[in-house]
């Protein structure tokens, strides 16, 4: 705990994509490959070319996985993929009688460790934190999912909480976040006692804030 005292700093809390991972090649790929165990032929390239724009528009239309209008994150989910295989070019008469399968399998896949890379200073960071009595947590522009990826990748240990935009109601760079997260760390902890990680400086953005938590940006 002294070095905590000594640097102010009680909370520590980190972006989680591409901060403490990244993900092991392009993930819209897999759309393609699972599509391909359900008998469905379609080109990655399709996928890419049309996902981050669909994604884009359910975030702006349903915002927060759509927990506000009354969806699932899967539901929110089903949509999107849905329309992604429409948009690259797989027919609905191929896709509905197999949709519900292929959907399934292909959102536990994001779950999966090999998907993704831890990057190589994280572990031994988050030990050296630990040990030192600092607080962690992590903040993240994502769906409850992270809670899993987390795990699987033997990182939930480090951390005295995870939260995601979607538990929240809120996501960075809101100033609602942050504080629901001050708030889960379990002591009394004013802004300028705690620091937070992330490699974009706009979503991660809190120097516009007024007594906002310290920040330091990370571009990998």
């Amino acid at each position: 705990m002294a070095a905590a005292r000594a640097t102010r700093i009680k909370l520590i809390t980190f972006d989680a994509y591409n901060t403490l991972f990244k993900p092991r090649g392009n993930l819209t790929a897999l759309y393609a490959l699972e599509a391909s165990h359900h008998g469905i032929t379609v080109s990655k390239d399709e996928i890419n070319k049309h996902f981050g724009r669909l994604y884009r528009q359910q975030l702006d239309q349903k915002p927060f996985y759509g927990i506000n209008q009354g969806l699932s994150v899967r539901n929110w989910w089903e949509e999107l993929v849905y329309t992604t295989y429409v948009h690259a070019g797989v027919s609905k008469k191929d896709l509905d009688p197999k949709f519900d399968k292929l959907f399934t399998g292909l959102f536990n896949r994001f779950t999966h460790q090999q998907y993704y890379d831890l990057f190589p200073d994280v572990t031994p960071t988050l030990e050296f934190l630990k040990k030192n009595g600092f607080h962690t947590g992590v903040i993240s522009n994502t769906d409850e999912r992270i809670i899993p990826v987390l795990r699987n990748l033997k990182l939930d240990k480090y951390f005295n909480f995870i939260l995601s935009s979607v538990h929240a109601g809120s996501e960075k760079p809101s100033r609602q976040i942050f504080d629901k997260a001050r708030g889960l760390s379990g002591q009394h902890i004013s802004p300028n006692e705690v620091l937070h990680i992330g490699d974009d400086e706009e979503k991660q953005g809190l120097s516009g804030c007024n007594q906002c938590w310290r920040e330091r940006r990370i571009f990998t």
